[in-house]
């Protein structure tokens, strides 16, 4: 799923600077006492502030800390949030779960049961369209719902009472308690969003928040704000009274502004690494590391004007050429080189995948690229003159991190297969995702976090049935196996099906050319405590963050 995802989700994540870049930054009053101000970078421009619609990880991380799902990652597993606690039948297919009493929405009107069964269903709504409905495919009529084939009265979502919802699956989901943490699946008022129709989400003064914070102020473009959510049922141990996120991506500004005591936490990558290392080293910060659970890739887009994407072979041609050690080596100077899709530390059941599954990129690197990419333009009708053809690579920002990237990416390809690139670059990742959205890309600097621990977040993006399929990849194996895992509940055969999954999307037929796996350096002051970066869903977990003296 990805679910967007995560979706989301989407998590749409960039070649840019965005690797956990983010920053805060304490204010102290007169009194003495610490005012509570986080300052941090979002690592991208905010799409949305509407959870159903909500794909990518700036919008994703907005949307945990200010709405209140039925459960709440902490340290990565699923804990009561909005739902004190919850019973699963005994043939795993319906899940009751059981409101807290005196939920109440942040402009004091109470929450229920029902905000959740108009929020879920509203993310299956055909005409809504959200990209992260696949989410609820498994739900009873979920997907019968959004492709127009059942009314939504007949989907398997009914709050039973005001503190009530009870959730039937067409089968056992072993994940499912962790989609019920993904920021998609958050409550949502039905006369709020009905009152602004297409509009909703794009005010924050029009909302309503169940969660910790609030959204107090987006100026679009240049900074959002949250502040402390006076009626969340837990306020009284949300230690941050406001979250100022600035849209900057520049590592230079970052650094400058973390090093003047202006930001207290950044990614670092580049040049910038060693140096912030060694401010760790001596003293002046903390360093968080560790592996996150996100791959970074160039999307194809089958379906685009240029018809030597069709092929196959065209495209792993252009994956085996792919410099994955110097990209991650001498730009990045950080990562993983990635040569599947699914990272280390995705489990099936209580098996790592990728200590039983070898990445199948590494079984073809010895292949030659350039004969292959002959070979196919020959298969698809075209010259095979390598340098009459050229692929456009749509970058997600227009600043100087990502066009270095892209223009490594340019020179391996222009040298290895003798093809063009002609770099395309995005105005701001929300622009960047509207392309996505829209199919207006050849090839796209994108990537996955995952939604939730299993391989299937990352292989089933490519299903003709997922709404995060934007290159419009179809591979008939690949859609029969999805099926068939929708039934299965065996570990080992999942882990057998992945694998088959896997190698077709990666090697057979590519979706995709994967490039690094997304590592963990955060860098923070000494002062930041208790702020958790999860591995599934938005960057910054913050109701459990505090500042110190």
């Amino acid at each position: 799923m990805r679910k967007k995802k995560i979706i989301g989700a989407i998590v749409m994540l960039g070649l840019t600077a965005s690797l956990f870049v983010g920053c805060g930054g304490s204010n102290t009053e007169s009194s003495g006492k610490s005012a509570e101000t986080l300052k941090l970078t979002s690592g991208g421009a905010l799409k949305t502030i509407d959870s159903v619609k909500a794909t990518d990880e700036v919008s994703h991380s907005v949307t945990q800390n200010t709405q209140e799902t039925l459960l709440v990652y902490n340290d990565n597993k699923p804990v009561p949030g909005a739902a004190e606690s919850y019973d699963k039948s005994k043939d795993g297919k319906t899940y009751t779960f059981h409101l807290r009493k005196g939920l109440k929405w942040s402009d004091g009107k109470e929450l229920t049961a029902k905000d959740f069964e108009y929020s879920w269903k509203r993310l299956l709504d055909p005409k809504v369209a959200s990209q992260y409905a696949f989410f609820l495919f498994k739900v009873k009529n979920g997907e019968n719902y959004f492709n127009g084939k059942a009314k939504v009265e007949d989907v398997g979502i009914k709050a039973t009472d005001d503190n009530t919802l009870v959730v039937t699956l067409e089968n056992p989901v072993p994940y499912f308690d962790q989609l019920v943490a993904y920021p998609n699946l958050a409550p949502q008022r039905k006369d709020i969003v009905e009152s602004q129709g297409d509009k909703y989400g794009s005010d924050p003064s029009k909302l309503v928040y169940s969660g910790p914070f609030t959204v107090s102020n987006w100026q679009k473009g240049s900074k959002f704000e949250l502040k402390k959510n006076p009626n969340y049922w837990n306020a009284k141990d949300v230690k941050l009274n406001e979250v100022d996120f600035m849209e900057l991506t520049e590592q230079s500004t970052i650094y400058q502004m973390f090093t003047n005591n202006q930001l207290d936490v950044m990614g670092g990558q580049g040049e910038f690494l060693a140096k912030l290392q060694q401010g760790a080293k001596d003293g002046k910060w903390n360093e968080v590391t560790g592996t996150a659970p996100s791959v970074f890739y160039g999307q194809y887009n089958i379906k685009s004007k240029n018809k030597a994407l069709s092929n196959p072979k065209v495209r792993l041609a252009l994956s085996i050429a792919s410099d994955r050690e110097g990209y991650t080596k001498d730009v990045l100077k950080r990562a993983i080189p990635a040569y599947g899709l699914v990272p280390q530390g995705i489990a099936v059941g209580d098996v790592d995948y990728r200590d039983k599954v070898e990445q199948p990129l590494k079984k073809v690197m010895n292949e030659d690229p350039k004969k292959l990419l002959i070979e196919g333009l020959k298969e698809a009708g075209l010259d095979p003159d390598p340098a009459k053809h050229t692929f456009k690579f749509l970058l997600q920002t227009s600043d100087a991190t990502a066009k270095s990237q892209g223009e490594f990416m340019q020179n391996t390809w222009k040298q290895k297969l003798g093809v063009n690139i002609e770099l395309v670059t995005a105005a701001d990742f929300s622009d960047f995702l509207t392309k996505l959205d829209n199919g207006d890309f050849e090839i796209a600097s994108a990537g996955w976090g995952a939604d939730f621990n299993d391989p299937i977040t990352f292989l089933d993006l490519f299903g003709k049935s997922n709404t995060n399929n934007t290159g419009k990849y179809n591979d008939a194996k690949v859609n029969e196996l999805l099926e068939k895992l929708n039934t299965e509940t065996d570990n080992n055969k999942r882990l057998e099906m992945y694998k088959e999954i896997e190698q077709i999307e990666v090697v057979k037929n590519p979706a995709v050319t994967p490039t690094y796996y997304k590592d963990i350096h955060s860098f923070q002051k000494k002062n930041v405590k208790g702020l958790q970066l999860p591995k599934f869903g938005g960057t910054y977990q913050l109701r459990w963050t505090s500042i110190g003296e």
